[in-house]
């Protein structure tokens, strides 16, 4: 998402929470579960400090004497009931009693608690010890002594990073306790209220915090905490945010420092491994690291085929100004400088222009039928870079293309299914007997094969240099005007099954290693009304056969038609 300056200086430590309060509570043998301490007074609101009301207030005393002296230079009126409380209440504590000082089998755990408009964050403690807790001179006199020092944050607020904290506060103390009762029974020295204190102003001020105890320090920090990245496809493409080639050392993993030379924007994960030579799985494993640790960002593979849709953010970009204080060059600059191709005697294309281009992509418009409309070949404008540029910035969208077969098994009636199973055996050997005399015919026509029997998807790759070493792959040439014959498209049983919607191009291509080219021929055989597609269920997943209707040539058919019986669908 695109986000204005201000929103990223606000962002930068949006990874800590701001703490709203601190408070102790324990177990009383007398009176219950109660509030001894909290930071700022008057946060929780107990059977002593109980929420202010107005109609309390006398009727004849003016108002004015219960307003604050600052209220009025920060222009507040007096007089107003509206008026904002220094310390308002956050919440009372009778409604999360059973959640601070919980039962004995939820003592020792962290603890979180939403209540209308804040968070509690906890981590009860409960010491057991007969002959401390026990007797009268004892203070506790109930055989255990239970506690918990407790953090308030806004209902929104996400506790990540103040878990360790609030864990290692109850744990200390515990331990503290448990050597010099340090909370049942406090020296001289120690005060409850100053650490609390301490804690609220030091961890809002500084992210840490040393307080000394009696015969220890309590050193807390807050670190920034990234969750994890999403699982990394073999048809994502990394793309570097850092040098990561100066980065390089010898003491790294050596499936690491391999995939780290091939790493350029362009090459997918699985091209990747392929030519670092390494095992698949180990290779996304070590760019989901990269991801972790913000070296690389993942984008779509570039296909001038790939449809974008232009996303409501683009605005934000439309309106950054001229050059910051500190001298940093604004997007509109940037824009401009990235997507130009370095042409001699040529200058960047305006930033007006870039973004008049990008306001014409849509749902469904090819790349390449976007660039002849507004013959972007004839400028100094590197396309690749120029769709790049807005999916890192976040005003657009790759719009992934995921076809249906509308005679999929699992979208046709079952009717429909129990007729075709009959005749399907012997209409797959009819076919067989057709291809095995037709020999002669087959010079004259063009094949694309597809192997039916698939690798396990993160198998170790083959040493090869090159994802499309595979002829049979990849058509090497169209068929002539005047050929009769057309082509004839072969591919596994297993390969239609992917045509439920569920699966968009990228995903089919990059697991049966075929182009987009020969994924659009099985996609107009499929589609075609010669096709026998309704004839699919009954061939084993592992078994070839042949399909199709023959045609003069491709391009009779409209480029993104595939004939009746598939859809696509731009998602």
């Amino acid at each position: 998402m695109v986000l204005n300056r201000q929103s990223l200086k606000e962002e930068s430590g949006s990874y800590t929470p701001r703490l709203v309060a601190v408070f102790y509570a324990v177990f009383d043998p007398t009176v219950g579960p109660r509030v001894v301490h909290q930071i700022p007074e008057g946060s929780v609101a107990t059977a002593l400090s109980t929420i202010p009301s107005r109609s309390e207030t006398p009727a004849n005393e003016p108002r004015a004497s219960l307003s604050p002296a600052p209220a009025a230079s920060r222009g507040v009126d007096p007089t107003d009931d509206a008026a904002p409380r220094a310390n308002p209440v956050l919440f009372d504590f009778a409604s999360i009693i059973d959640f601070v000082i919980p039962k004995p089998e939820l003592c020792g755990h962290l603890i979180t608690k939403a209540t209308r408009t804040s968070k509690i964050l906890g981590f009860p403690v409960r010491i057991v010890d007969e002959e401390k807790y026990h007797g009268s001179q004892a203070v506790y006199n109930r055989n255990a002594f239970i506690f918990n020092l407790c953090f308030v944050f806004e209902r929104d607020a996400e506790l990540s990073v103040f878990e360790p904290v609030v864990r290692k506060t109850g744990r200390t103390l515990r331990e503290m306790e448990e050597q010099s009762s340090l909370l049942s029974s406090p020296p001289p020295t120690f005060s409850m209220a100053n650490l609390l204190e301490q804690l609220y102003l030091d961890l809002n001020a500084y992210c840490e915090t040393s307080i000394p105890l009696v015969d220890t320090d309590l050193v807390l920090g807050l670190f920034p905490f990234y969750a994890n990245p999403p699982d990394v496809k073999i048809w994502d493409v990394p793309l570097a945010v850092a040098n990561i080639e100066q980065l390089k050392s010898y003491s790294w993993d050596v499936t690491l420092f391999k995939i780290c030379s091939f790493i350029d924007g362009v090459n997918h994960v699985k091209r990747i491994a392929e030519l670092a030579e390494v095992d698949l799985y180990l290779a996304r494993q070590c760019i989901q690291h990269l991801v972790y640790y913000n070296a690389v960002i993942i984008v779509d593979i570039f296909q001038f085929s790939n449809s974008y849709a232009v996303l409501p953010d683009i605005a934000d970009v439309a309106q950054y100004g001229e050059e910051d204080e500190e001298g940093v060059t604004d997007l509109r600059t940037e824009c401009e400088n990235y997507v130009f191709n370095g042409s001699r005697d040529a200058t960047p294309v305006p930033f007006a222009t870039l973004l008049t281009y990008y306001s014409r992509l849509r749902s469904g418009l090819a790349i390449s039928d976007w660039m002849d409309d507004l013959s972007l070949d004839t400028q100094p404008i590197d396309v690749r870079r120029m769709i790049q540029f807005g999916v890192i910035k976040g005003f657009l969208r790759r719009v992934h293309a995921f076809p249906v077969w509308l005679d999929h098994p699992t979208l046709r009636p079952r009717s429909a299914i129990s007729e075709t199973a009959g005749t399907a055996a012997s209409a797959a050997a009819n076919g067989r007997r057709r291809h095995r005399g037709s020999n002669t015919s087959a010079k004259r026509r063009l094949e694309t094969s597809l192997d039916g029997a698939q690798p396990p998807r993160d198998a170790p790759a083959r040493p090869q240099h090159s994802t499309l070493a595979q002829p049979a792959f990849e058509p090497a040439a169209l068929p002539e005007d005047d050929d009769p014959t057309g082509p004839l498209v072969t591919y596994p049983h297993s390969l239609t099954l992917m045509f439920d919607g569920s699966h968009h191009t990228d995903e089919i291509c990059l697991k049966y290693s075929c182009s987009w080219r020969t994924l659009e021929m099985v996609l107009r055989d499929l589609g075609s009304k010669g096709g026998r597609g309704d004839q699919l269920e009954s061939e084993d997943d592992e078994e070839r056969f042949a399909d199709g209707k023959r045609r003069g040539s491709l391009g009779l058919e409209k480029e993104g038609v595939y004939g009746e019986r598939v859809v696509m669908m731009f998602v």
